[in-house]
């Protein structure tokens, strides 16, 4: 019956925590959101990677319409404490470079969540916008 109790009770906890993180997320793409209201050409996507055993990785990434990094966010870690973080090394970059970056170097990066997470919103990145232009070319 202990045992039950106390599973019960880190279920709750858990759930609190993931809650707490979510409504920080939200609070995040929120605040990028509002940056860059009413102006025309930028685009924010996001990618992830989750890991059974160690941290995973958040990406916020906002691009422009000539497929420019204007702003990268980034958190990664194991718990609540995690935070976004600004990663300007990939700010002003070009997406085709950025992804040409990761494929190359795959085995050095210290961080394999955070490549897959970068090259996630970078790949939605890259056929979502190319995508909206051909839409609008063809009309």
């Amino acid at each position: 019956m202990k045992l039950v109790l106390i599973a019960c009770c880190l279920l709750l906890i858990q759930s609190a925590l993931t809650a707490i993180q979510v409504r920080y997320y939200q609070k995040s793409m929120r605040a990028l959101v509002g940056k860059y209201k009413g102006e025309k050409g930028y685009h924010l996507f996001s990618g992830q990677s989750r890991r059974r055993i160690g941290p995973g990785s958040i990406v916020l990434l906002v691009v422009d319409e000539s497929y420019i990094i204007q702003e990268c966010q980034c958190m990664r870690g194991v718990s609540i404490l995690s935070t976004f973080k600004e990663m300007e090394e990939y700010e002003g970059m070009h997406l085709g470079e950025l992804l040409d970056r990761l494929h190359t170097s795959e085995k050095k990066r210290k961080s394999p969540a955070l490549q897959t997470a970068l090259q996630a919103a970078g790949e939605q990145a890259l056929t979502a916008i190319s995508k909206m232009r051909r839409t609008t070319s063809i009309s």
